[in-house]
């Protein structure tokens, strides 16, 4: 999916923050649990979480872009993140997680759009995710976010 982004951007809305490698096994513990019984679920140990984390924040999925990959923080504790890396030069939205107990309420849309805001912000004029054809909930999500299905296949 691709999204065009806003010419302008706004402020980063309050309780939205960029992630930071110190959230590390909050994160871990978030994707875990976000992703546990769900379509995507790879049966996962939180162990192997808290890897795909680390291994996001090393580039193994594109170079990171920290300033564009946001979380949701209520309390101190994590309630969503949008996880922003390079793809063929251009911004990927590589995972967008929300805790089960938290979903429905409007923080995946809020996390990513800042994650928009903030590549706009920088100059980038698109973003692009990949989805499971399945996820109809992140689908959902994107769709109202203004992404549309592409195939560049």
């Amino acid at each position: 999916m691709r999204c065009e982004l806003p010419v302008s951007a706004g402020p980063v809305p309050v309780g939205i923050r960029p992630m930071r490698r110190d959230d590390l096994d909050a994160l871990g513990t978030l994707f875990y649990t976000a992703y546990r019984g769900t379509v995507d679920d790879e049966g996962e140990s939180p162990e192997e979480a808290r890897g795909v984390v680390q291994a996001a924040f090393d580039g193994e999925f594109g170079p990171f872009v920290p300033d564009a990959s946001m979380v949701v923080e209520s309390g101190g504790a994590l309630l969503s993140a949008a996880f922003v890396t390079e793809w063929q030069g251009l911004p990927l939205l590589a995972f967008t997680v929300t805790r089960p107990e938290s979903k429905g309420q409007g923080h995946a849309r809020r996390c990513t759009a800042a994650s928009m805001q903030a590549l706009a912000a920088a100059g980038h004029r698109e973003l692009r995710l990949f989805v499971t054809e399945t996820n109809v909930p992140a689908r959902v999500v994107y769709e109202r976010l203004g992404f549309v299905l592409v195939n560049d296949a």
